[in-house]
Protein backbone atom coordinates (compact mmCIF):
# COMPACT_ATOMS: atom_id res chain seq x y z
CA UNK A 1 0.00 0.00 0.00
CA UNK A 2 2.81 2.40 0.94
CA UNK A 3 4.73 1.50 -2.21
CA UNK A 4 1.69 2.17 -4.40
CA UNK A 5 1.07 5.49 -2.65
CA UNK A 6 4.69 6.64 -3.04
CA UNK A 7 4.68 5.49 -6.65
CA UNK A 8 1.56 7.57 -7.32
CA UNK A 9 3.19 10.60 -5.66
CA UNK A 10 6.19 10.13 -7.93
CA UNK A 11 3.99 10.10 -11.03
CA UNK A 12 2.28 13.28 -9.86
CA UNK A 13 5.68 14.93 -9.36
CA UNK A 14 6.70 13.97 -12.91
CA UNK A 15 3.50 15.55 -14.23
CA UNK A 16 4.32 18.64 -12.19
CA UNK A 17 7.81 18.77 -13.72
CA UNK A 18 6.37 18.62 -17.24
CA UNK A 19 3.88 21.36 -16.41
CA UNK A 20 6.58 23.47 -14.75
CA UNK A 21 8.83 23.36 -17.83
CA UNK A 22 5.90 23.73 -20.25
CA UNK A 23 3.97 20.58 -21.08
CA UNK A 24 3.42 21.31 -24.76
CA UNK A 25 7.01 22.38 -25.43
CA UNK A 26 8.45 19.41 -23.55
CA UNK A 27 6.26 17.00 -25.53
CA UNK A 28 7.35 18.70 -28.76
CA UNK A 29 11.00 18.17 -27.82
CA UNK A 30 10.38 14.49 -27.07
CA UNK A 31 8.32 13.95 -30.22
CA UNK A 32 11.04 15.50 -32.39
CA UNK A 33 13.80 13.24 -31.05
CA UNK A 34 15.90 11.31 -33.58
CA UNK A 35 14.68 7.71 -33.43
CA UNK A 36 18.05 6.24 -34.42
CA UNK A 37 19.79 7.83 -31.43
CA UNK A 38 16.99 6.70 -29.11
CA UNK A 39 17.28 3.12 -30.33
CA UNK A 40 21.06 3.25 -29.81
CA UNK A 41 20.52 4.57 -26.28
CA UNK A 42 18.10 1.72 -25.57
CA UNK A 43 20.64 -0.79 -26.92
CA UNK A 44 23.28 0.70 -24.61
CA UNK A 45 20.91 0.32 -21.66
CA UNK A 46 20.34 -3.35 -22.53
CA UNK A 47 24.13 -3.79 -22.70
CA UNK A 48 24.35 -2.31 -19.20
CA UNK A 49 21.79 -4.81 -17.90
CA UNK A 50 23.64 -7.70 -19.55
CA UNK A 51 26.95 -6.57 -18.03
CA UNK A 52 25.39 -6.36 -14.57
CA UNK A 53 24.18 -9.93 -15.04
CA UNK A 54 27.62 -10.99 -16.27
CA UNK A 55 29.15 -9.51 -13.12
CA UNK A 56 27.01 -11.92 -11.12
CA UNK A 57 28.32 -14.79 -13.24
CA UNK A 58 31.93 -13.75 -12.65
CA UNK A 59 31.44 -13.58 -8.88
CA UNK A 60 29.46 -16.82 -8.55
CA UNK A 61 31.68 -19.02 -10.75
CA UNK A 62 33.87 -19.70 -7.72
CA UNK A 63 31.16 -22.09 -6.55
CA UNK A 64 28.98 -23.06 -9.47
CA UNK A 65 28.19 -22.18 -13.08
CA UNK A 66 25.45 -19.60 -13.58
CA UNK A 67 23.98 -19.19 -17.07
CA UNK A 68 23.61 -15.74 -18.61
CA UNK A 69 19.81 -15.96 -18.88
CA UNK A 70 19.56 -17.21 -15.31
CA UNK A 71 21.84 -14.41 -14.09
CA UNK A 72 19.82 -11.89 -16.11
CA UNK A 73 16.57 -13.03 -14.49
CA UNK A 74 18.09 -12.84 -11.02
CA UNK A 75 19.60 -9.38 -11.58
CA UNK A 76 16.51 -7.95 -13.26
CA UNK A 77 14.14 -9.30 -10.62
CA UNK A 78 16.18 -7.86 -7.78
CA UNK A 79 16.69 -4.56 -9.59
CA UNK A 80 12.96 -4.24 -10.23
CA UNK A 81 12.05 -4.76 -6.57
CA UNK A 82 14.67 -2.19 -5.54
CA UNK A 83 13.28 0.29 -8.08
CA UNK A 84 9.84 -0.12 -6.52
CA UNK A 85 11.01 0.08 -2.91
CA UNK A 86 10.27 3.51 -1.44
CA UNK A 87 12.48 3.35 1.65
CA UNK A 88 15.75 1.36 1.59
CA UNK A 89 16.35 0.89 -2.11
CA UNK A 90 18.03 -2.48 -1.70
CA UNK A 91 14.80 -4.43 -1.30
CA UNK A 92 15.72 -6.63 -4.26
CA UNK A 93 18.76 -8.19 -2.58
CA UNK A 94 16.74 -10.76 -0.55
CA UNK A 95 14.94 -11.80 -3.75
CA UNK A 96 18.24 -12.35 -5.56
CA UNK A 97 19.50 -14.46 -2.65
CA UNK A 98 16.26 -16.48 -2.68
CA UNK A 99 16.54 -17.12 -6.43
CA UNK A 100 20.15 -18.36 -6.03
CA UNK A 101 19.65 -20.33 -2.83
CA UNK A 102 18.66 -23.62 -4.45
CA UNK A 103 21.80 -23.76 -6.57
CA UNK A 104 24.37 -22.21 -4.22
CA UNK A 105 22.91 -22.53 -0.72
CA UNK A 106 21.95 -19.69 1.58
CA UNK A 107 25.37 -18.64 2.87
CA UNK A 108 27.10 -18.69 -0.51
CA UNK A 109 24.21 -16.92 -2.22
CA UNK A 110 24.31 -14.17 0.41
CA UNK A 111 28.09 -13.85 0.03
CA UNK A 112 27.81 -13.58 -3.77
CA UNK A 113 25.16 -10.86 -3.56
CA UNK A 114 27.16 -9.05 -0.87
CA UNK A 115 30.23 -8.90 -3.13
CA UNK A 116 28.05 -7.83 -6.07
CA UNK A 117 26.48 -5.03 -4.03
CA UNK A 118 29.81 -3.82 -2.66
CA UNK A 119 31.30 -3.76 -6.18
CA UNK A 120 28.42 -1.56 -7.35
CA UNK A 121 28.51 0.79 -4.36
CA UNK A 122 32.29 1.16 -4.31
CA UNK A 123 32.61 1.75 -8.05
CA UNK A 124 29.90 4.42 -7.86
CA UNK A 125 31.68 6.06 -4.93
CA UNK A 126 34.97 6.06 -6.84
CA UNK A 127 33.48 7.51 -10.03
CA UNK A 128 31.71 10.32 -8.14
CA UNK A 129 34.95 11.07 -6.29
CA UNK A 130 36.88 11.28 -9.58
CA UNK A 131 34.20 13.55 -11.09
CA UNK A 132 34.29 15.72 -7.98
CA UNK A 133 38.07 16.08 -8.15
CA UNK A 134 38.38 16.59 -11.92
CA UNK A 135 35.52 19.03 -12.39
CA UNK A 136 35.42 20.81 -9.04
CA UNK A 137 35.62 24.23 -10.71
CA UNK A 138 32.61 23.47 -12.92
CA UNK A 139 30.39 22.23 -10.08
CA UNK A 140 28.15 24.86 -8.39
CA UNK A 141 28.38 25.19 -4.63
CA UNK A 142 25.02 23.56 -3.81
CA UNK A 143 25.79 20.55 -5.98
CA UNK A 144 29.34 20.32 -4.60
CA UNK A 145 27.98 20.05 -1.06
CA UNK A 146 25.63 17.27 -2.22
CA UNK A 147 28.58 15.45 -3.79
CA UNK A 148 30.52 15.72 -0.56
CA UNK A 149 27.54 14.43 1.45
CA UNK A 150 27.20 11.52 -0.98
CA UNK A 151 30.87 10.59 -0.65
CA UNK A 152 30.70 10.70 3.14
CA UNK A 153 27.43 8.74 3.41
CA UNK A 154 28.37 6.02 0.92
CA UNK A 155 31.89 5.66 2.35
CA UNK A 156 30.35 5.31 5.82
CA UNK A 157 27.84 2.71 4.61
CA UNK A 158 30.54 0.69 2.87
CA UNK A 159 32.74 0.81 5.97
CA UNK A 160 29.90 -0.37 8.22
CA UNK A 161 28.90 -3.07 5.73
CA UNK A 162 32.45 -4.38 5.44
CA UNK A 163 32.85 -4.30 9.23
CA UNK A 164 29.79 -6.49 9.62
CA UNK A 165 30.61 -8.79 6.71
CA UNK A 166 34.23 -9.36 7.74
CA UNK A 167 33.52 -9.93 11.41
CA UNK A 168 31.67 -13.17 12.16
CA UNK A 169 31.04 -11.99 15.71
CA UNK A 170 29.20 -8.89 14.49
CA UNK A 171 27.33 -10.94 11.91
CA UNK A 172 26.30 -13.45 14.57
CA UNK A 173 25.02 -10.69 16.87
CA UNK A 174 23.09 -9.15 13.99
CA UNK A 175 21.47 -12.47 13.20
CA UNK A 176 20.63 -13.09 16.86
CA UNK A 177 18.94 -9.69 17.04
CA UNK A 178 17.07 -10.49 13.83
CA UNK A 179 16.02 -13.88 15.15
CA UNK A 180 14.36 -12.23 18.13
CA UNK A 181 12.49 -9.84 15.86
CA UNK A 182 11.49 -12.24 13.10
CA UNK A 183 10.20 -15.70 13.96
CA UNK A 184 11.16 -17.29 10.64
CA UNK A 185 14.85 -16.75 11.43
CA UNK A 186 14.60 -18.59 14.76
CA UNK A 187 16.81 -21.49 13.62
CA UNK A 188 19.58 -19.41 12.07
CA UNK A 189 21.91 -19.72 15.07
CA UNK A 190 21.65 -23.52 15.09
CA UNK A 191 23.16 -23.59 11.60
CA UNK A 192 25.76 -20.95 12.54
CA UNK A 193 24.87 -19.07 9.39
CA UNK A 194 27.26 -16.27 10.34
CA UNK A 195 30.27 -18.58 10.23
CA UNK A 196 29.21 -20.19 6.96
CA UNK A 197 28.58 -16.81 5.36
CA UNK A 198 31.87 -15.40 6.66
CA UNK A 199 33.83 -18.29 5.19
CA UNK A 200 32.10 -17.98 1.81
CA UNK A 201 32.50 -14.19 1.69
CA UNK A 202 36.17 -14.34 2.71
CA UNK A 203 36.87 -16.92 0.01
CA UNK A 204 35.36 -14.65 -2.64
CA UNK A 205 37.10 -11.42 -1.72
CA UNK A 206 40.47 -13.15 -1.47
CA UNK A 207 40.22 -14.11 -5.14
CA UNK A 208 41.81 -11.15 -6.94
CA UNK A 209 40.45 -12.20 -10.32
CA UNK A 210 36.89 -12.14 -9.03
CA UNK A 211 37.29 -8.78 -7.30
CA UNK A 212 39.11 -7.20 -10.24
CA UNK A 213 36.58 -8.54 -12.76
CA UNK A 214 33.61 -7.37 -10.69
CA UNK A 215 34.97 -3.85 -10.35
CA UNK A 216 36.05 -3.77 -14.00
CA UNK A 217 32.54 -4.63 -15.17
CA UNK A 218 31.08 -2.04 -12.79
CA UNK A 219 33.26 0.71 -14.22
CA UNK A 220 32.35 -0.25 -17.80
CA UNK A 221 28.64 0.04 -16.92
CA UNK A 222 29.25 3.58 -15.66
CA UNK A 223 30.91 4.54 -18.97
CA UNK A 224 27.95 3.09 -20.85
CA UNK A 225 25.58 5.11 -18.67
CA UNK A 226 27.46 8.25 -19.71
CA UNK A 227 27.13 7.16 -23.35
CA UNK A 228 23.39 6.51 -23.00
CA UNK A 229 22.76 9.99 -21.65
CA UNK A 230 24.91 11.56 -24.38
CA UNK A 231 22.97 9.66 -27.07
CA UNK A 232 19.62 10.74 -25.62
CA UNK A 233 20.53 14.41 -25.79
CA UNK A 234 22.11 13.96 -29.21
CA UNK A 235 18.69 12.68 -30.28
CA UNK A 236 17.19 16.09 -29.50
CA UNK A 237 20.03 18.00 -31.13
CA UNK A 238 22.22 18.71 -28.10
CA UNK A 239 25.76 17.31 -28.10
CA UNK A 240 26.81 17.49 -24.49
CA UNK A 241 30.40 18.07 -23.32
CA UNK A 242 31.84 15.20 -21.30
CA UNK A 243 31.99 17.21 -18.07
CA UNK A 244 28.27 18.04 -18.25
CA UNK A 245 27.35 14.38 -18.79
CA UNK A 246 29.39 13.08 -15.86
CA UNK A 247 28.34 15.87 -13.49
CA UNK A 248 24.62 15.39 -14.20
CA UNK A 249 25.04 11.61 -13.96
CA UNK A 250 26.66 12.07 -10.54
CA UNK A 251 23.83 14.37 -9.41
CA UNK A 252 21.29 11.74 -10.44
CA UNK A 253 23.23 9.11 -8.50
CA UNK A 254 23.11 11.31 -5.41
CA UNK A 255 19.35 11.78 -5.86
CA UNK A 256 18.92 8.01 -5.84
CA UNK A 257 19.89 8.14 -2.16
CA UNK A 258 16.71 10.07 -1.32
CA UNK A 259 14.88 7.38 0.65
CA UNK A 260 11.17 8.00 0.27
CA UNK A 261 10.21 7.70 -3.41
CA UNK A 262 10.55 4.59 -5.63
CA UNK A 263 13.33 5.28 -8.11
CA UNK A 264 13.40 8.88 -6.83
CA UNK A 265 10.52 9.58 -9.22
CA UNK A 266 9.98 13.27 -9.83
CA UNK A 267 13.14 14.30 -7.98
CA UNK A 268 15.52 13.12 -10.69
CA UNK A 269 13.33 14.58 -13.43
CA UNK A 270 13.17 18.00 -11.75
CA UNK A 271 16.68 18.41 -10.35
CA UNK A 272 18.35 16.59 -13.25
CA UNK A 273 16.71 18.99 -15.69
CA UNK A 274 17.66 21.87 -13.41
CA UNK A 275 21.35 20.99 -13.53
CA UNK A 276 21.21 20.84 -17.33
CA UNK A 277 19.63 24.31 -17.32
CA UNK A 278 22.47 25.54 -15.11
CA UNK A 279 24.91 24.44 -17.83
CA UNK A 280 23.07 26.45 -20.44
CA UNK A 281 20.63 23.91 -21.89
CA UNK A 282 17.18 25.33 -22.70
CA UNK A 283 14.69 24.36 -19.98
CA UNK A 284 12.26 22.52 -22.27
CA UNK A 285 15.15 20.68 -23.95
CA UNK A 286 16.60 19.75 -20.57
CA UNK A 287 13.26 18.44 -19.32
CA UNK A 288 12.56 16.54 -22.54
CA UNK A 289 16.01 14.95 -22.53
CA UNK A 290 15.89 13.85 -18.91
CA UNK A 291 12.41 12.37 -19.41
CA UNK A 292 13.57 10.35 -22.42
CA UNK A 293 16.63 9.14 -20.49
CA UNK A 294 14.41 8.11 -17.58
CA UNK A 295 12.06 6.32 -19.95
CA UNK A 296 15.00 4.18 -21.08
CA UNK A 297 16.90 3.80 -17.80
CA UNK A 298 13.91 3.41 -15.46
CA UNK A 299 10.61 2.66 -17.16
CA UNK A 300 11.98 0.29 -19.80
CA UNK A 301 14.00 -1.57 -17.18
CA UNK A 302 10.99 -1.70 -14.86
CA UNK A 303 8.76 -3.20 -17.56
CA UNK A 304 11.36 -5.85 -18.46
CA UNK A 305 11.79 -6.71 -14.79
CA UNK A 306 8.05 -6.95 -14.14
CA UNK A 307 7.67 -9.31 -17.10
CA UNK A 308 10.40 -11.54 -15.69
CA UNK A 309 9.00 -11.47 -12.16
CA UNK A 310 5.55 -12.40 -13.46
CA UNK A 311 7.03 -15.66 -14.75
CA UNK A 312 8.87 -16.77 -11.62
CA UNK A 313 7.44 -18.37 -8.49
CA UNK A 314 8.00 -16.21 -5.43
CA UNK A 315 7.61 -17.16 -1.76
CA UNK A 316 4.52 -15.71 -0.10
CA UNK A 317 6.55 -13.39 2.15
CA UNK A 318 8.15 -11.73 -0.90
CA UNK A 319 4.80 -11.21 -2.58
CA UNK A 320 3.46 -9.16 0.31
Amino acid sequence: MITALMFAIGIILIAFVMAFFGLGDVLDVMAGANTNYIVLAAVVQVAILVLISYRLILISKKYNKLGLWQAFKISMSGMTISMLTPIAKIGGEPLKIYMMKKQFGGSRSTAIIAVDTIAEMTSSLFVVFVVFMLFARDIPGVIASSFFAFLVVVAFLIAILLKILLNPGWMRRLLRWTSRKIVKFANVNKKDYARLFYEAFKLLIKDRRIVTSAFGVSFVTKILEFLRMWLVFAAIGVFLPVEVVVIVWSVILVLYLVPWLPGSLGLIEFFGAGVFVFFGIASTTAAGGILIDRFISYWMVLVIGMLIISRIELPERLKK
